[in-house]
Formats: C-alpha cells, sequence, structure tokens
C-alpha cells in the first residue's frame, strides 16, 4: 500500500515502503518526516513507524523540525462531511488554493466526489434553468405562436407555449446532469489513460477524485453570463494542478496530454470531416 509522505507543509509524493526504506537510507527522507497511507486516522513522524525503526537515516538537517498537523495539507473540505460550509469551503478551497488542496486529497472511494458533483450541479440546473427557459419564454412571447412555421422543433415549441418550452429546457438540462458523473467517469479513464505514459502514482479512482472537486467546484458559475468566461480557463488549470499533484506528475506534461494531445486530435478530425464533405461535394 502507498504512502505519502509530507515535509512541513509540503508533500513529498507518494511511494512505496521500500522507496520511503531507501530514502531513510540516503537521506531523501528524515525521521520528522510525516507520513500517511489509507486506513490511519492521521499522519505520524516516520520515527513512529514501526516497520522504518530498522532504518538508519543520517542526522537529520539542521534546523529541520517536525512538521505540526496544522501545516499539513488537508483533504478539500467536503472529505470531512457533507455540509453546506463544506461544500462552499471546498469551492474555495479549491479555486483560491488548489496545489495545497490536491496535496491533501487522500486516496478513497467514489461516494464523495460524486455527492460533492451533485450538489454542484444544483446550483447549475437552477441558474441554467433560469437563464435558458427565460430566454425562451422571452423570445417565443415576443414571436407569439409559432405553430404555422416550417421548421419542426419551432412548431413542436410554439404548440407548447412558451411557459411549457421554458419547463421542457429546464427538464433536459436536468436529465443531463443527472448523467453527468457517467460523463465524469468516461472523461476520467480518457484523461488517465492519456497520463499513463508519465507513470501517474495513483490509479484511476484518484484522477475520478481529481476531476470531479477541479469541476465540480466551478460548475455552480457555469451559466451565469460574463462569469463562466472567467471560470472556463481557470477550471482547466484547476484539472492540470490537480492531476499535477495527485500523481505527481510535471504540469507541463499533464498540459500535453490532457489538453494538447485532445485538441491536436479534436482539429485532426475537423479536418477529415472537412476533406470529406469537400470530396463528396466534388
Amino acid at each position: 500500500m502507498e504512502i505519502h509522505v509530507a515535509r512541513k507543509s509540503s508533500s513529498l509524493g507518494v511511494f512505496s515502503a521500500e522507496e520511503v526504506r531507501a530514502g531513510l537510507a540516503t537521506g531523501r527522507f528524515v525521521t520528522t518526516d510525516l507520513a500517511w497511507r489509507e486506513g490511519m486516522p492521521e499522519w505520524k513522524a516516520l520515527s513512529e513507524w514501526e516497520e522504518f525503526r530498522s532504518a538508519t537515516p543520517p542526522a537529520s538537517p539542521v534546523g529541520l523540525a517536525a512538521a505540526p498537523a496544522a501545516d499539513l495539507p488537508e483533504s478539500p473540505s467536503w472529505e470531512r462531511g457533507a455540509s453546506f460550509s463544506n461544500f462552499f469551503a471546498t469551492i474555495k478551497e479549491v479555486a483560491l488554493d488548489p496545489v495545497r488542496t490536491f496535496d491533501g486529497l487522500r486516496p478513497g472511494g467514489y461516494g464523495r466526489p460524486i455527492a460533492f458533483t451533485y450538489a454542484s450541479l444544483l446550483p447549475a440546473w437552477l441558474c441554467g434553468s433560469a437563464v435558458y427557459g427565460g430566454l425562451i419564454f422571452f423570445m417565443f412571447s415576443l414571436g407569439g405562436n409559432a405553430a404555422g412555421g416550417a421548421d419542426p422543433v419551432e412548431k413542436f415549441i410554439g404548440d407548447l407555449g412558451p411557459g411549457l418550452a421554458s419547463l421542457l429546457a429546464s427538464l433536459a438540462i436536468g436529465v443531463i446532469f443527472l448523467l453527468m458523473p457517467l460523463f465524469s467517469f468516461v472523461g476520467s479513464g480518457v484523461s488517465h489513460l492519456l497520463l499513463l505514459p508519465w507513470n501517474p502514482r495513483g490509479g484511476f479512482a484518484q484522477t475520478y477524485r481529481a476531476q470531479a472537486y477541479a469541476c465540480g467546484a466551478f460548475m455552480p458559475f457555469a451559466f451565469v453570463p460574463c462569469l463562466n468566461y472567467v471560470v472556463g480557463p481557470w477550471q482547466l488549470v484547476a484539472i492540470v494542478i490537480a492531476y499535477s499533484r495527485v500523481h505527481q506528475i510535471a504540469w507541463w506534461k499533464v498540459l500535453i496530454s490532457t489538453v494538447v494531445v485532445p485538441c491536436c486530435a479534436g482539429c485532426a478530425l475537423y479536418l477529415f470531416l472537412i476533406a470529406a464533405l469537400m470530396g463528396a461535394a466534388g
């Protein structure tokens, strides 16, 4: 089982027991470094681990003292309990201090991140329903009944009336949001495959957990006019940081795998489709 090692407020990474033992022998780690692995209630100094007491590390660096538990990177607040205060605290942590937040994201299950995803989708659904439902209501109220239009979709919405059309738009957004965790599983799977060449420290579950918090923290603002133009790019930055910290991969490698490669693949697909259409037209 892998071990998380930290010194003061900085994560040193995730290592096997053999790597920690070798690090103690070579001076990479010192006995005052704190460590934690799944199942432990709290972090402990390496000197307190029974399995590492036989190691003979060199003397601790001068002036290096054990880091108090308060200085350790903490997991997102939502991991410590589902509540309104922890929900808003997690949004703040991910948005304003993603490095420390994802340094503290310990391995775990899917329950908490899925719950956080749905909690963040609720305000997004309400806001999206208000924006798009209101827009549909306004447009068809001004345009009158479009039942006689030639467009089948326009005719269908016109027959419903602006009120029912707005409600239908809200329900459609809700159905999409109900399936969002499934989409996240697929997206996380693709991201994890793209990260495999860099030898990520964590498994797929850690990739999913990182993506769920990095995306979910910004979801409530996705439909807020103007603000969404700022939220989108910062969400991408948070995702790159999240993968980089939980898997101990350089940020530029994560950027190549999760942004550059998909963009190039998308552009290649568009070029292929354009060429196919031009060939068919010719």
